[in-house]
């Protein structure tokens, strides 16, 4: 089952400085994370040189590594330093870590800050930690060259559900007395079945078992001399696997927001030659009725009460997807607070919060807790997200597609796929011939497809109407809200407030697109009662705009294949600014075959968005 709900252990950590070492002592496990002689030497030796990585980094435009048990992060800053020192300028850097108790960022500040060799990379680590919260947290690195996967939770049960080819292992899970879990033969079955040829695998461990379970999971194991007090240390060697063929193809996006505009980042970081074609006449796109054009959208995470793989695949692509807005700059007031605007949710909001999830995600609020955050009195409870946030959708998108080459205006009529790639016709009959195509078209995807895709996807145009508000700039909202409807302010100042949800039969008419006095008052008839005064009412001096979305017949995104060369990200709903670019990357890593990085889902989170569910349940 997904792991939306399951509860990380404190690591339970003692720290002591004596004659300038450091020795950190995990009370939980009766055991040390490091040598106290000298951490980073010990790094060195078992991982470093054990693995072959100066020498292997040296020679490799792609190299991925995996670990279980990521601990302070030493051996990740030590292999970060060796890629600096020894990889080719335009290599890349995978690593997949697995940390069922993780440390926050002072901990781990603290305890790397002792090795001023790993000073630069102990900084940028702890500036990039995520919140400890179970889930698959990428995070991308030195301008995105190297790609960090922070899996916290149980390290069998995750890597049960990946699928990657490492070029070498770090297995660092504590003493295997200490804690078996990170040593059963179960365990290496699937690091075997994730190794690529030639893969090494190092260990301080030297035990028996391990030795034997490596053995049987088909690795040659070494071995060596220890570090210091440590009498042994190992390494394996992989008699299998297979060496990924990695493409680099011209990729052609159809749609400029944000599903394609992330899809074209992802590939540009993978070094894949990508251009969008928009039928929107100009950037942004704000000319085009699309909710990327709207000046406020709210990124938090959809939590289920009961652990789903909706509620899972949310909440991890809300963790990336929140990275991502902010390191481009467009986020906007911090946290959300979530209203029980009815009985229905707030019985779903107590289930939430009997779950005892960890505060960093969600913080249940009572009315008087919800007033204070919120700066004006409520009468309902709340969940707060603290990690959650409101964001400026277009600044978003421009900076997405900053280097990405895009053509404007063209509107793509007919699709012809072919044996050698995919052929795109449009509307002043010219072809444009690509490799792979992605339709990311938002709410043209289904029309573009010229029906074909039902009942493969089966969509609906949803119009959403948005509500702006010259509210004073000294009105008291302090932050984000969500009660049926959201509110939240603008880069401007203004407030913004919505949306409508009118579901279309057919294609969106002119009048469709009109914004309305009648939808501005329902979206100000949402409002709770006690925000109402603090508001000027409708529609005075009001502005608003209409955005069209799509949305599938289980509320659920759709991304990856739906031909030999056809890629499809889409159905997103409202909930885009969340999905899309967790989403892209998956495309991405499909498009590239490329083991390193991987997608960044697992296979729960890959059904669940697959196209072909839809067939699959219709019995095709």
């Amino acid at each position: 089952m997904p792991l939306q709900h399951v509860a990380l252990l404190d690591p339970q950590i003692s720290l002591h400085h004596h004659e300038g070492k450091l020795r950190v002592w995990s009370k939980r496990y009766g055991d040390v994370y490091f040598s106290a002689e000298d951490g980073f030497q010990e790094s060195m030796a078992v991982f470093g040189q054990g693995a072959e990585l100066p020498q292997r980094l040296a020679h490799n435009s792609r190299f991925a590594v995996g670990e279980l048990g990521f601990g302070s992060g030493l051996n990740f800053c030590m292999t970060l330093k060796l890629f600096r020192q020894y990889a080719p300028p335009d290599a890349r850097l995978y690593y997949f870590a697995t940390e069922n108790a993780p440390l926050d960022a002072d901990a781990m500040a603290e305890i790397l800050a002792a090795f001023p060799q790993i000073a630069d990379e102990r900084q940028e680590l702890v500036a990039h930690l995520p919140p400890r919260w179970a889930a698959r947290h990428r995070l991308l690195l030195a301008g995105g060259r190297v790609v960090l996967d922070l899996i916290y939770g149980d390290s069998l049960q995750n890597l049960a559900v990946s699928d990657f080819a490492a070029d070498a292992w770090f297995l660092d899970g504590f003493a295997p007395a200490r804690n078996p879990d990170m040593w059963q033969d179960a365990l290496f079955e699937h690091i075997a079945r994730c190794s690529a040829k030639g893969a090494i695998a190092a260990s301080f461990s030297a035990a028996g078992a391990v030795r034997r379970g490596l053995t049987k999971a088909g690795f040659n194991t070494l071995r060596h001399a220890g570090f210091g007090a440590k009498k042994h240390r190992i390494t394996a060697h992989f008699r299998g696997g297979t060496t990924p063929s990695p493409r680099k193809p011209n990729v052609i996006i159809i749609g400029g927001g944000i599903a394609g505009a992330s899809c074209a980042e992802a590939l540009q970081r993978r070094g894949v030659e990508a251009q969008i074609l928009e039928s929107a006449p100009i950037p942004a796109p704000i000319s085009a009725n699309t909710a990327s054009g709207n000046p406020v959208a709210i990124q938090a995470p959809r939590l289920t009460a009961d652990a789903s793989h909706d509620g899972w695949l949310s909440l991890n692509a809300f963790g990336y997807a929140r990275r991502g807005a902010l390191r481009a700059g467009a986020g906007l007031d911090a946290g959300v607070l979530a209203l029980a605007h009815d009985a229905r949710e707030s019985e779903r909001q107590q289930r939430i919060a009997s779950l005892d999830l960890p505060h960093e995600l969600v913080t249940p609020c009572t009315p008087e807790e919800a007033s204070d955050l919120a700066g004006i009195k409520l009468n309902q409870s709340a969940l707060y997200y603290p990690y959650a946030g409101a964001i400026d959708p277009r600044h978003w998108v421009k900076t997405l597609l900053k280097d990405v080459p895009c053509r404007y205006g063209i509107t793509i009529t007919k699709i012809t796929e072919t044996t050698s790639g995919i052929k795109l016709h449009d509307q002043n009959g010219d072809t444009h011939r690509a490799d792979a195509v992605i339709l990311a078209a938002g709410a043209g995807l289904a029309e573009l497809w010229g029906g074909r895709l039902e009942p493969m996807l089966p969509l609906t145009q949803i119009a959403g109407q948005i509500s702006q508000i010259p509210a004073p700039h000294d009105h008291p909202i302090k932050m984000p809200l969500s009660f049926g409807g959201t509110l939240a302010r603008g880069g401007d100042g203004a407030l913004v407030l919505g949306a409508t949800h009118t579901r279309l039969k057919n294609a969106p008419t002119p009048q469709d697109m009109q914004v309305s006095d009648k939808l501005h008052h329902e979206n100000y008839t949402r409002l709770p009662e006690t925000i109402k005064p603090h508001l000027p009412p409708p529609p005075k001096d009001w502005q608003g705009r209409v955005s069209i979305c799509a949305a599938t017949s289980d509320h659920q995104p759709i991304a990856g294949a739906v031909g030999a060369y056809l890629y499809a990200l889409g159905g997103l709903g409202g909930h885009g600014m969340v999905s899309a670019p967790l989403l892209a990357e998956s495309i991405a890593a499909d498009i590239c075959q490329d083991a390193a990085p991987p997608t960044p889902l697992d296979a729960y989170m890959r059904r669940h968005s697959d196209p072909f569910r839809f067939n699959r349940r219709a019995g095709f």
